[in-house]
């Protein structure tokens, strides 16, 4: 049974957390001075530094997590309500992932911009592709649940039968 369709979400979930290891969640230009916030902290590609990498190891957990939940749901495929709980887990990770850089990390992100550039007249934020990866694992990992119950509902009334 791991050719079903909730596998394929939960290997996109994967995959799609997996690259959060190797993208840019933001970027700062702060009077010319491009900074770019990954979950491993502030680089300055130019000056090829990282500043202030100990603060996000909770970002790197998380992404973690966020990878090896739903890999270990895929193997799970035999105990259907654990992987709903496993799926709803890792639900709650990205939450906690989105919650922490949006509402943590930006105020933080500004505070060592402006230690490092002392006098910021002009800052621009572009978020990347990388910020919207959460919502995305959220989606498929909802559309996982639907399906792991629809199998659980599909086996219920199989028994029914019997």
């Amino acid at each position: 049974m791991i050719q079903r369709r909730q596998t394929i979400y939960l290997f996109l979930a994967v995959v799609i957390s997996a690259l959060l290891f190797f993208m840019p969640l933001a970027s700062f230009n702060a009077n010319g001075n491009i900074m770019k916030f990954t979950i491993f902290g502030i680089q300055n590609p130019i000056e090829t530094i990282t500043l202030s990498t100990t603060y996000t190891w909770p970002l790197v957990v998380l992404t973690a997590l966020m990878t090896l939940i739903p890999l270990v749901t895929i193997f799970l495929y035999k105990k259907r309500e654990l992987q709903v709980r496993l799926c709803r887990l890792a639900m709650l990770i990205n939450i906690i992932f989105i919650g922490l850089v949006f509402i943590y990390y930006e105020s933080d992100i500004l505070g060592v911009i402006v230690a490092v550039e002392n006098d910021i007249y002009n800052l621009n934020v572009a978020y990347f592709i990388g910020m919207a990866f959460p919502l995305v694992n959220l989606v498929l990992e909802i559309l996982a649940i639907r399906g792991i119950k629809k199998d659980i509902a599909l086996l219920k009334s199989i028994d029914r039968l019997r």
